[in-house]
């Protein structure tokens, strides 16, 4: 199976499920949690406005995960101001974060590393935009191994994956991954990996038997 992820562009939102399409929790601050029901394509126009306005003022605030050219997983993340949904959540994202709003895999490419992929791929973004870090409200009472909603995160994948605690809260702790530990954390695993090919490399000569100085003279 290849996969790939792209920029989550406006039409390919046309490409993610209806649950998914349907769903305006973080974009309208009074919509209900999941999709909405009964009144579908109302909400998906709605999404759709809330994209193609953050598009225009802000960048492309998603990323797509495809395999085999069929989505399976997508991201939303924006700077929190983009979020009606953020002023009812308790705790203020930082300044210096862009919030991760929607991290969500379809059930059947679950415990594959997809999910790792699209964070991954939204800390490249992060840090292309020159913020400092990601933050994130995790769900408490949702967990990876779960149903899980389309528009929640559940805290323990967060905590997992080098999120920490930032704010606490019953239901919707805030949490925070700072890229300069994530940078530290590479540079301490080159500096170990090139230990290692340094320590074999020194070895492999030891191996080597020196030559009698006779047969070097032959």
């Amino acid at each position: 199976m290849a996969r790939r992820i792209h920029d989550l562009s406006l039409s390919g939102l046309g490409d993610l499920p209806p649950t998914c399409r349907s769903c305006v929790f973080w974009e309208l601050a009074g919509a209900q949690r999941g999709p909405v029901r009964g009144q579908e394509t109302l909400a998906a126009n709605g999404k759709e406005a809330w994209w193609q306005a953050t598009q225009l003022e802000w960048g492309t605030p998603g990323k797509a995960l495809y395999v085999d050219d069929r989505p399976v997983g997508y991201a939303t993340f924006a700077p929190a101001e983009h979020f009606p949904r953020v002023r009812r959540m308790g705790q203020a994202v930082s300044e210096d974060a862009l919030l991760l709003a929607v991290l969500w895999v379809h059930p059947d490419h679950r415990g594959t590393g997809a999910a790792k992929m699209l964070l991954q791929s939204v800390l490249r973004e992060t840090h292309r935009r020159g913020c400092r870090a990601l933050e994130a409200y995790g769900a408490r009472h949702l967990t990876t191994g779960g149903r899980l909603s389309t528009c929640l995160i559940p805290e323990d994948f967060l905590l997992a994956n080098g999120f920490e605690l930032l704010h606490n809260h019953g239901d919707y702790p805030l949490l925070r991954l700072d890229l300069r530990k994530t940078v530290r954390w590479q540079e301490s695993v080159s500096h170990a990996l090139e230990g290692v090919v340094s320590a074999l490399s020194r070895r492999e000569r030891a191996r080597v038997p020196a030559r009698p100085a006779m047969e070097a003279r032959r």
